[in-house]
């Protein structure tokens, strides 16, 4: 049931499953590129088995979903992506607008995915005998992950945005 008007457009409920679809999207979109990016990334002692492998992007990718869908249910992004616009007048829709609210998404979520993803590889899978030092380890990761994650932000959210309304029989918001 569409209950958008013409004048008035969504409704806040409408609006806010509209939040969780594209939160719940992303975090499964995120989770699994940037677990794969990890494993695949990651420092491997010669002739380790397949199943280990796995079984660790497999745990990486569930904890990064709790902890990426988790932040999309606290922080508001369709707010914030607003409280942006007003600040620096973006126009909706636009690619300058669309490179900022990523940049902002990737500052929010991709930060502490990678930290958790991190710590749970270094301290939960590596082997003990076969761990490089902690920070060197952290700092690279979070800049490789902090690359990666825009771009994947940036390819994935028109895409997931569009479902996520298309979805919630809600129209995407107009260009200006």
């Amino acid at each position: 049931m569409n209950t958008e008007t013409p004048n008035r457009g969504p409704n806040p409920a409408q609006m806010k499953a509209v939040g969780l679809r594209i939160s719940f999207m992303m975090a499964l979109w995120m989770s699994f590129t940037l677990s794969i990016f990890g494993t695949a990334t990651a420092e491997r002692p010669a002739g380790m088995p397949l199943a280990p492998i796995i079984i660790g992007w497999f745990g990486s990718f569930v904890l990064s979903f709790v902890v990426s869908f988790g932040i999309g249910f606290v922080v508001p992004m369709g707010k914030v992506n607003a409280a942006l616009g007003r600040k620096f007048h973006l126009q909706p829709r636009k690619i300058t607008t669309h490179i900022i609210e990523t940049f902002v998404s990737n500052l929010i979520y991709t930060p502490l995915m990678t930290a958790v993803m991190v710590t749970f590889a270094y301290f939960v899978l590596m082997p003990p005998d076969h761990k490089p030092p902690y920070m060197p380890m952290f700092v690279g990761s979070q800049i490789a992950c902090f690359v990666f994650g825009y771009i994947m932000i940036f390819i994935a959210m028109p895409f997931i945005a569009k479902k996520a309304f298309k979805s919630a029989g809600v129209g995407m918001p107009p260009k200006q």
